[in-house]
């Protein structure tokens, strides 16, 4: 059914069959009301057509099947929730009907301008960092610069931008000394994949993730990389997808077959490369990665569970309000930074696992930006009402809402379990 190199995948009329048999489905049971837009929306085309008689399902038009689609922003959850996902007879995977909906309309009318650009964020990201960053950074917070952009590539004039860093992750690996050096062995090489959000724009998550996990005994390698393909698919552009997971398991299937594992920085690129690759590719090697790629917190909750991970921690961090990410939740690994936080001394935690209605592109545009403020209010009252220290969350793209909501920009946990080791942040 979601098999890309199925000629069926790609049918058209076979794709409304499906999401019409799917939304049947939904319609009976609307446990997911109030995930994100995309149920009511479809909630509210089927009532109508009930109240005038036309019908349930079977009455939607085209186009309110394709708005359920637009308002899809991929957290996942009604994935994770649903009861109905395969094995179960009804086989429901929304969030793939969503993607295979937008895959077939890009082939079929091409990827917009819009999508061309905020897909491939190695290529506009990287021209805004380094010596153009502080220009750009300024250029982001002029009105009639962002009117220009929400006009040309759709991003919304209000938008909190994140920063463009004038010295990247990579640049930074690049030039750094190794504190702790590999062995005759690869026991203790761990491989880094950071995400292109912590690249060009939040690298001192990265250097936090270098550091924690050198404290552990950990060698870091930087295998060549580049995007986990996601915002390429929220496009539907698949193709695109393809070739860069291509590139990234060709960079790292010879180092897992070598037992190193890899280790994700971002909740998203850790989803995609377990979940997405093995779809996209069909391979072993594709396979072997996904089984050895580890979230950067259920690697370190791991190292604790074999009683390796040093917890040796001197600095309170005061009380954190944890946002867990839907792409973390997705992965099914529970919570594995709150237990390890937890553990520090002077230091509380409290869990919020509600949504940032963020979705690295989606959240930009335009057209979905009142949406995504609104789904977001849930998650910003709780991390406001927390009167917490720190506001903490693993996806650094999620924290632009919780920005704009509450003036507080969240940090990564493995930078809060760098701060209660007393690590100084290195520059």
């Amino acid at each position: 059914m979601y098999d890309i190199r199925d000629t069926k995948y790609w049918d058209e009329a076979k794709l409304y069959d499906e999401m019409r048999r799917v939304y049947d489905v939904c319609h009976t049971c609307r446990m997911c009301f109030s995930y994100c837009p995309s149920f009511p929306s479809l909630f509210d085309s089927i009532d109508h057509h009930e109240e005038t008689g036309e019908g349930e399902v079977e009455a939607l038009t085209h186009k309110e099947m394709d708005d359920v689609v637009d308002l899809c922003f991929q957290c996942k959850l009604c994935y994770v929730k649903c009861p109905y996902t395969p094995p179960h007879k009804f086989s429901v995977d929304f969030p793939r009907l969503m993607l295979r909906a937008k895959a077939i309309r890009a082939k079929k009318n091409g990827v917009t301008f819009q999508d061309r650009v905020l897909g491939d964020p190695d290529k506009t990201a990287r021209q805004s960092t380094g010596m153009f960053a502080t220009l750009v950074n300024w250029a982001n917070r002029q009105k009639p610069l962002r009117i220009a952009m929400e006009k040309t590539i759709g991003i919304h004039r209000d938008r909190v931008l994140p920063p463009f860093a004038s010295l990247t992750f990579e640049g930074w690996f690049a030039r750094r000394k190794p504190l702790v050096h590999a062995a005759h062995d690869d026991s203790n090489v761990v491989a880094i994949f950071e995400s292109c959000s912590i690249n060009y724009n939040y690298p001192s998550v990265g250097q936090a993730a270098v550091q924690v996990l050198e404290r552990n005994g950990k060698s870091v390698i930087r295998p060549e990389q580049v995007c986990c393909g996601m915002p390429a698919m929220d496009g539907g552009d698949v193709e695109k997808a393809i070739a860069n997971a291509k590139k990234n398991v060709k960079a790292l299937v010879p180092l897992v077959k070598r037992g190193i594992p890899v280790v994700v920085c971002a909740p998203t690129c850790g989803y995609v490369m377990k979940q997405d690759w093995p779809e996209l590719l069909d391979s072993e090697d594709a396979r072997l990665v996904a089984e050895n790629t580890y979230d950067i917190g259920e690697f370190l909750a791991k190292l604790k569970n074999e009683g390796k991970l040093d917890t040796s921690f001197n600095t309170p961090q005061g009380k954190l309000a944890y946002h867990i990410p839907c792409h973390l939740r997705a992965q099914n690994i529970g919570q594995p930074f709150t237990k390890i936080l937890a553990g520090a001394p002077g230091t509380t935690v409290e869990a919020i696992e509600e949504c940032s209605a963020f979705d690295g592109t989606w959240g930009m545009k335009a057209e979905y930006y009142d949406h995504s403020r609104k789904c977001s209010q849930k998650l910003c009252r709780q991390m406001k009402a927390s009167e917490a220290d720190r506001f903490v969350s693993d996806c650094m793209m999620a924290g632009l809402n919780v920005i704009e909501e509450t003036g507080r920009a969240p940090v990564h946990p493995i930078e809060v379990l760098r701060d209660a080791y007393g690590i100084k942040r290195e520059e």
